[in-house]
């Protein structure tokens, strides 16, 4: 990381003298002074902060030294929603947020996600939330979604214990709070332990065979490469934020996404892609939709969906609307087309039936 000019340093001690702190993290005077406005409102309603000056430098301190803002501060603004933050548990991004959004706006545009009852009233959706962290998606999506579908069912999976009881405390928080989140969603909404990677011994957390199905399967799943996790993430992430989230254990390579020795050490990030299509198949998805880590992956990961038999149309979302489409040719041996939409780096890919 390249120094700061000692210029912008005492720049910054002569607009607060505790913005040099938070230069070391923010690296330029308009977020430095907005992280120091955050952190001295998020202590002026806490009454054990006596000492107020004394507690914000303390603050201030943690910042310099990389603690991530939304671990300090507690929360993490989602939509409309506040979600809690806490160490061990990934924290929520603005992208995952933007093509959360996104998708809530097309399931009107999808008929077999529109099949109603005899009184016309849409029929319960059913959506299964892979790797749900804090539980962030599947809050958003009940908050987006309730009104027009008013019988819904959300089911959280994790492997991680602290993640599970997060989303708990999630929900709840969000139901409480100002009602961000309609009562209906404590009824609506579980987050349940599971192991997406284990074949065999968590089928009955999201259903077997006689289970009632799932309309739409979502997933943010750990898809950072070991390669890329030393070589491209940030400190502050490697520092504080939970290795696991992120990097997909080495024991779970799948051969149908790592074709290549030379290329194991990139393609190693792709290990959940195939259990996540694999259990969108089983449960009867219409849809499955997953976050990648740009391009490259979003490319690989879409050649997994459109070569099988059961989706039949595949799409790639960029981490913005906005843009003209283009097309995106995929494939081994036998060549596709695919749709790539909005701006920025790859961040999503999509099959519908």
């Amino acid at each position: 990381m390249p120094r700061l000019p000692p210029q912008l340093i005492s720049q910054a001690r002569n607009i607060d003298p505790l913005i040099p702190l938070l230069l070391r993290s923010c690296r330029d005077l308009h977020s430095a002074r907005n992280e120091l406005r955050w952190l001295r409102e998020h202590l002026s309603p806490n009454p054990k902060a006596s000492n107020r000056q004394k507690s914000l430098r303390r603050l201030c301190i943690e910042r310099s030294r990389g603690k991530p803002l939304q671990y300090i501060l507690g929360d993490q603004p989602f939509g409309n929603l506040k979600i809690l933050c806490r160490t061990g548990v990934l924290i929520p991004r603005p992208e995952t947020e933007a093509w959360a959004t996104h998708f809530t706006t097309l399931i009107p545009t999808h008929p077999s996600l529109l099949l109603r009852g005899s009184d016309e009233t849409p029929q319960a959706l059913r959506i299964l939330d892979l790797c749900t962290g804090t539980g962030c998606i599947a809050l958003l999506l009940h908050s987006l979604l309730h009104r027009t579908h008013p019988s819904l069912h959300i089911l959280g999976i994790d492997v991680s214990p602290r993640a599970i009881a997060l989303a708990r405390r999630n929900l709840h928080h969000n139901v409480s709070s100002n009602h961000l989140l309609h009562g209906s969603a404590t009824e609506q909404i579980r987050f349940e332990y599971g192991d997406i990677l284990d074949n065999e011994n968590n089928k009955a957390v999201w259903g077997g065979e006689e289970s009632e199905g799932w309309d739409i399967v979502v997933a943010n799943p750990p898809y950072v490469s070991p390669k890329e996790y030393n070589r491209s993430t940030a400190r502050s992430v490697r520092n504080w934020e939970p290795r696991v989230a992120l990097v997909p254990p080495a024991s779970h390579s799948d051969p149908r996404v790592i074709t290549d020795a030379d290329e194991e050490a990139t393609n190693a990030g792709d290990a959940f892609y195939p259990r996540v299509v694999e259990i969108a198949e089983t449960v009867g998805a219409k849809a499955v939709v997953m976050e990648v880590g740009g391009m490259a992956q979003a490319e690989r990961v879409a050649t997994l969906v459109a070569e099988g038999e059961v989706w039949g149309r595949c799409e790639v979302w960029r981490d913005w609307e906005g843009g003209a489409d283009e097309m995106m040719e995929i494939g081994g041996e036998q060549k596709k087309e695919i749709r790539v939409k909005g701006e920025g780096q790859g961040r999503v890919v999509v099959g519908w039936r």
